[in-house]
């Protein structure tokens, strides 16, 4: 070996030693961008909002121009308490109030409109809780009537909100052996008062409906619509003389006998497809009429093995991560779902690391980064990071994910990014233990280009998610929102930190010199030059990069970039076994040549 060159520049590959790694496949990446093969620095963080609640870990986006909502500035905020809050807008199509929906571990689930969001944002005070209950027990007398034929009839009565949302039945009151055409005046139960005095404005009901029952010719009984009424109407008399049997069977049936309001304790929940919402609590799947979100038949309800840690989409199927294994439920209505265990056991290991894409369902495992797609469950790392070394990388369960391009990007309590293949690697750099949540990962399992990066921030992020808008990922950072800009070339960036592998001489060599092509991106500092002194350096704000060699596992060269292109010497006096070169730098890496000698150099 007599020359390196390293270009493309990729990602690190954990489950390989430093020393067998590819030529361009690193020992350590840190914020690095190698996605067009140069090494370059993480998307820009933009503010986008500051938040009136600086505890708020969770926000949702609403733009206020639907047709351009890539305008984020433009936007009205919601802000939530806690992380794992899921918001949802109605399925309904064209719904006239477009209604939003949240779910949230603090809370019972609860909506607005967005004219209500808009007027309440950020914080929402007056939110509805969501759901219709049933009224209580209703009472009547039965008067008049003149035929001699009798029938037994049922009446029932529901509570519906300002929306239309109807909730399930009171129980019957049943009168057995009455003429056909006599009236009964039914009083009608109220909706219980809120603190304000007025009834119903906790869940917004305005009205109620009263049903009777009809008996088919082949004793089928169905409850049809006779009348519906304003909140406060003491009593409404049905007149069968006139409301006759025959009329009233034109009117529509009582659909929600079996619906009522979620869980309280529904902490979560995705949206599916054909109106179908499906939410989780304990080990419980719980799925809404279609196109209801105020209706969760208990009859739909679906039960696993394990406490259900989250949920995620994939295509048409609902994903299921737990505290065990995994399952998938897919179907075209909530009555028939189809519930399938896929995989071993494969805990799921934190719920904020739960990302839904195009590909499949990924969450994290003890294991590694799982991913559940067309083929099933597979460990989308296991080629990337070897069980033992994800484990000591991350801090499972407080991972925070979403997907940024094609990477999972990723902050957790702790990550550990030193990968040390050699005993002497542990002179050449500080052991990584870090505590606090301005510590990730970027992981693109489907490109050695990317591969894994590890990342640090000094910044202490709080929450990592996608604007459901734009699909851009936001990340929340001391009482703001940031957004991480992929596009923008143009912005200065954090600098970066690339280490090749240790390339192993076979007999002991030394690299006299070098040449580094790089490219400096648009508002990068201008280059102030700084007179190194010593080996161990720090970047500064005004320089563009440094150098680094290292020997045998000792650092024995740092060097200013301050020319792209331009041919060095490298120490010499010495030979080596194995020699690892190091770029810490703000501008965009293009290629590294390192040779035994300047003609050699040349040469290459």
């Amino acid at each position: 070996m007599v020359s390196v060159r390293i270009s493309p520049f990729g990602g690190m590959v954990p489950a390989v030693d430093d020393g067998l790694l590819a030529p361009n496949n690193a020992a350590l990446a840190q914020n690095t961008w190698t996605y067009s093969g140069a090494c370059a620095r993480l998307p820009v963080k933009k503010l986008v909002h500051t938040l009136t609640n600086s505890a708020a870990t969770k926000v949702y986006r609403l733009p206020n121009n639907y047709t351009d909502s890539l305008h984020i500035s433009d936007s009205v905020w919601m802000e939530f308490a806690h992380s794992d809050t899921d918001v949802l807008r109605t399925q309904v199509v064209n719904d006239t109030f477009d209604r939003y929906y949240w779910a949230s571990p603090l809370d019972v689930p609860r909506y607005m409109t967005q004219a209500q969001v808009v007027a309440a944002a950020p914080a929402l005070a007056g939110a509805y809780i969501l759901g219709i209950p049933a009224p209580g027990a209703i009472s009547g007398i039965v008067a008049g009537g003149a035929s001699a034929t009798l029938k037994s009839v049922a009446y029932v009565q529901t509570f519906v909100s300002a929306y239309g949302e109807e909730g399930p039945p009171s129980a019957p009151k049943t009168y057995t052996a009455q003429k056909i055409d006599a009236t009964y005046t039914i009083t009608f139960a109220q909706p219980s008062p809120t603190d304000d005095g007025d009834p119903g404005d906790d869940r917004n009901i305005t009205k109620m409906r009263l049903y009777r029952t009809i008996t088919a010719t082949n004793g089928t009984t169905t409850y049809f619509f006779v009348t519906e009424v304003n909140v406060g109407t003491a009593t409404f008399a049905d007149n069968c003389s006139t409301n006759t049997d025959a009329i009233v069977a034109f009117n529509a049936e009582l659909e929600s006998t079996n619906w009522s309001g979620p869980p309280s304790d529904l902490h979560g929940w995705v949206s599916l497809s054909n109106g179908i919402v499906a939410g989780f609590r304990q080990n419980e799947i719980w799925f809404c009429e279609p196109f209801r979100m105020h209706a969760w038949p208990a009859i739909y309800t679906l039960a696993v093995e394990y406490p259900i840690v989250g949920l995620g989409v994939q295509n048409n199927s609902l994903v299921v991560c737990t505290d065990g294994f995994a399952y998938t439920v897919s179907g075209v209505h909530p009555s028939s779902m189809s519930l399938a265990k896929i995989g071993g056991l494969m805990p799921c290991t934190a719920r904020g690391g739960i990302v839904s894409t195009t590909d499949g369902v990924y969450f994290p495992t003890p294991a590694g980064l799982a991913l559940v797609g067309p083929g099933g469950l597979v460990i989308a790392t296991k080629e990337l990071i070897r069980k033992d070394k994800w484990n000591a990388l991350v801090q499972l369960t407080t991972l925070r994910a979403a997907m940024l391009g094609s990477a999972y990007y990723a902050f957790g309590q702790k990550v550990l990014g030193v990968f040390q293949a050699d005993a002497f690697q542990a002179d050449m750099v500080q052991a990584d233990d870090f505590a606090g949540a301005n510590n990730g990962m970027l992981i693109d399992p489907t490109s050695l280009t990317v591969a894994y990066n590890k990342l640090t921030s000094t910044d202490l992020l709080t929450n990592v998610m996608t604007d459901v808008w734009s699909g851009e990922v936001f990340v929340i950072v001391d009482g703001t929102v940031l957004w991480l800009d992929i596009s923008d070339t143009e912005q200065q960036r954090e600098a970066y930190i690339w280490r090749s592998k240790i390339f192993q001489a076979g007999q002991k060599k030394n690299f006299q010199a070098a040449k580094i092509f790089f490219t400096v991106l648009p508002n990068t500092p201008a280059l102030n030059p700084v007179e190194v002194v010593g080996l161990v350096q720090t970047l500064q704000s005004d320089q563009y990069g440094l150098f680094r060699v290292y020997a045998d596992g000792e650092l024995v060269m740092t060097r200013e970039l301050r020319r792209s292109g331009e041919q060095f010497r490298l120490p010499s006096g010495f030979k080596a076994d194995f020699w690892q070169f190091e770029i810490e730098a703000r501008v965009q890496l293009d290629n590294m040549q390192m040779a035994t000698s300047p003609t050699e150099l040349q040469a290459a």
